[in-house]
């Protein structure tokens, strides 16, 4: 089976775990996250592909979600909420009934990104309570389509250090009555653990370096020495800048 049908098979493996209530008031905690990898000279053939695909899935009976983003490094982010796991025998069944639809209609996965990505996946779970959210919008949306993520491999043995590095931040955005807002994942299935993702959001990437710029001006001394009490448990820092892609993404929008 190759990648693409890979992709869609694990979008309906989720189908049944990744559907929220209307009303729903709390995001997802669970992600399986999709990296896929395109080379620039392939990009061109790569989003006529996936512009069919997508069109043609919101055709089918099929209702779950994910969240899709593009990096400065020529990858794409999939992301799917998850609430617990099927079998196997359940995901080859819907990977394979949709896959045949798609036959039906006349695209062919296979064919369409032969040789155009490669994948790997990561399971990463929401830190509500390391996450700053003062003003309650959370989530991705429209407006903020700017992100930028910071993946900080921590020492081993340091996450409850680097937890209450984080909470220090949050005091005092909160005592200072700050609005900068982030989100904490952490990775519980992938490669060089234990890692977290910072991640944020804006409007634009000058807007980010704007409100960044004014709280430094403000707030430098503070922040060196938050910044080193949190860094002391941290091995590498990595950092990667994107941009949400809402017409490659479905069912994002929560309430």
């Amino acid at each position: 089976m190759k990648k693409f049908s890979l992709f869609i098979g694990l979008c309906i493996l989720f189908t049944g775990f990744c559907i929220f209530p209307s009303n729903a008031q709390e995001l997802p905690t669970n992600f399986l996250v999709m990296e896929e990898f395109v080379s620039p000279s392939d990009m061109q053939n790569f989003t006529k592909a996936q512009d069919k695909a997508l069109e043609l899935m919101k055709n089918y009976p099929t209702q779950f979600t994910f969240w899709t983003y593009r990096t400065d490094e020529n990858s794409l982010y999939w992301v799917l909420p998850f609430e617990k796991f099927a079998s196997l025998d359940v995901m080859f069944a819907d990977m394979n009934g949709l896959r045949q639809k798609m036959l039906e209609d006349g695209f062919d996965p296979d064919k369409e990104f032969r040789n155009l990505s490669t994948m790997r996946h990561t399971l990463i779970h929401w830190s509500q309570d390391l996450s700053f959210h003062p003003t309650g919008k959370l989530g991705q949306s429209k407006e903020n389509p700017y992100c930028e993520w910071t993946f900080a491999y921590l020492k081993a043995g340091h996450e409850q250090e680097a937890a209450e590095a984080i909470k220090k931040y949050q005091e005092f955005y909160t005592k200072n009555d700050q609005v900068y807002e982030w989100d904490v994942y952490q990775v519980i299935f992938g490669h060089d653990m234990p890692c977290w993702i910072l991640m944020t959001r804006s409007e634009s990437e000058l807007a980010l370096r704007k409100t960044e710029a004014e709280l430094s001006e403000k707030y430098m001394q503070e922040f060196q020495k938050m910044w080193q009490n949190f860094a002391q448990h941290v091995r590498k820092f990595e950092n990667r800048k994107g941009w949400f892609i809402p017409r490659w993404s479905m069912n994002w929008e929560m309430e």
